[in-house]
């Protein structure tokens, strides 16, 4: 009689102890009995002995759970977030505020200083080139006068290029084009540019008292050109090496911002701590006395200077109409040219008065906010300080952008070869389209 469970085992079901048999011999195959002693404990391990361990100890359900996912979870949260480094970010170093999108409460602040920006850049920098062009093509306008015109032209040109683009971005964004570079050539750029247009005052100035006492009013003479850049040379190298310690004095200041949780550029007064000695203490007393070196010299001199010249032709000028006139003077052609010459002169007296009325008006503001903050009891916010700044710079450039103007409504040169070359232009334009 065969026993069932036999039956059972040849019926399909695996014998138990041919199986055992069937896994040592393979676990020998994949383990061969090898056996390292250790040096220091003295104990014997055995490949096979330490797979067998593994197989009859092995990982429960509830720690493969508890292990992987929660790794994998912390993969997939940290895929999103920015490497960190510190207290600073990736992202925070990449990342740039826009103000105009999406729109918000300080959005239309952001839209307001780029349409005011738009329409200064625009004026003036047609209106510079208009001036600058006109003095260049025209021979008859090779004069001293109109050469210092163009220079102030020319560095208002500058300005409104590489100043107004740099600082209006910057209180877009809070992120400074060209880094500390920028930070040090815009302040010497407009500084230079306030020291220009004080000089070229001062000698339009001069060149008016000559005019007046002159014997008689007489025509603008065309001059050399190396007289003429001679001139012109002292006043830019004057107002360039005057402004030369404000490429040493600022600096490019880098703080991440609370409110908007991202880096901010500002630009600092504080001198180089690694300049040579003598330098360093040229620097820091142009420091100390830059408030007052900035009210007296760029604001007070132009200003003087100009009255005192003005008063002077207006005695001269006064003076000589009252005296007998001479032979030649009564006959009526003589007596025409000496109008028209009058009327000229009297035309380029209110031009220099008109500068220099536009030069005070958008230069006060920012020296009575130089002295109000420094000897008034009062501490300003930082975002007040921010506002006032950004506002005297936009003076500036309205000084830059109505200096054309009135040089192209007052001087009747000026004006009327720009009105010529805007009617030939509009007649070749119209041949073209025929």
């Amino acid at each position: 009689i065969i026993p069932p469970i036999l039956i059972l085992g040849n019926a399909g079901h695996t014998d138990p102890i041919q199986d055992n048999w069937q896994t040592d011999m393979r676990l020998k195959k994949m383990f061969p009995e090898e056996q390292t002693v250790d040096d220091f404990t003295g104990s014997v391990y055995s490949p096979l002995e330490d797979y067998e361990s593994n197989l009859s100890t092995p990982m429960s359900y509830t720690d493969l759970s508890s292990s992987t996912p929660a790794a994998s979870g912390d993969n997939e949260a940290n895929a999103g977030r920015p490497y960190t480094h510190g207290n600073v970010t990736e992202r925070d170093n990449t990342m740039i505020h826009n103000p105009l999108y999406p729109v918000t409460d300080g959005s239309y602040s952001a839209y307001g200083i780029l349409f005011l920006a738009l329409v200064v850049f625009t004026v003036g920098i047609v209106g510079n080139l208009a001036v600058m062009c006109i003095v260049w093509h025209n021979y008859f306008m090779r004069s001293a006068w109109n050469y210092i015109l163009a220079s102030l032209a020319f560095w208002d040109f500058l300005v409104l290029c590489c100043c107004l683009p740099v600082v209006v971005f910057n209180q877009l964004t809070n992120r400074r084009l060209l880094g500390d570079f920028s930070c040090r050539v815009v302040p010497y750029m407009e500084v230079t540019s306030l020291g220009v247009t004080s000089f070229s005052l001062c000698a339009l100035g001069i060149d008016r008292f000559h005019a007046a006492t002159s014997s008689l009013p007489k025509a603008r003479r065309v001059e050399r050109c190396q007289s003429v850049l001679a001139k012109v040379a002292v006043v830019w190298i004057g107002s360039m090496l005057l402004a030369a310690p404000e490429l040493l004095l600022w600096q490019l200041h880098q703080t991440k911002s609370p409110s908007l949780g991202i880096q901010v550029d500002t630009c600092i007064m504080s001198p180089y701590p690694n300049l040579p000695e003598s330098i360093y203490s040229l620097v820091i007393n142009y420091h100390d006395a830059r408030m007052w070196w900035y009210f007296g010299c760029y604001f007070c001199l132009p200003m003087v200077f100009t009255l005192l010249c003005q008063m002077a032709t207006c005695h001269v000028s006064g003076g000589s109409g009252s005296a007998p006139k001479r032979p030649e003077e009564r006959s009526p052609s003589k007596k025409q040219k000496l109008q028209h010459a009058q009327q000229l002169e009297r035309q380029l007296n209110c031009t220099v008065m008109a500068l220099a009325v536009v030069y005070g008006v958008c230069a006060l503001p920012e020296n009575v906010c130089n002295l109000t903050l420094a000897y008034a009891p009062v501490h300003a916010p930082e975002n007040v300080l921010t506002l006032l700044a950004l506002i005297n710079q936009f003076f500036l450039f309205l000084k830059s952008c109505m200096t054309p103007v009135l040089l192209l409504c007052l001087c009747k040169t000026l004006g009327q070869a720009f009105m010529d070359f805007c009617c030939k232009s509009l007649c070749v334009h119209q041949r073209l389209v025929a």
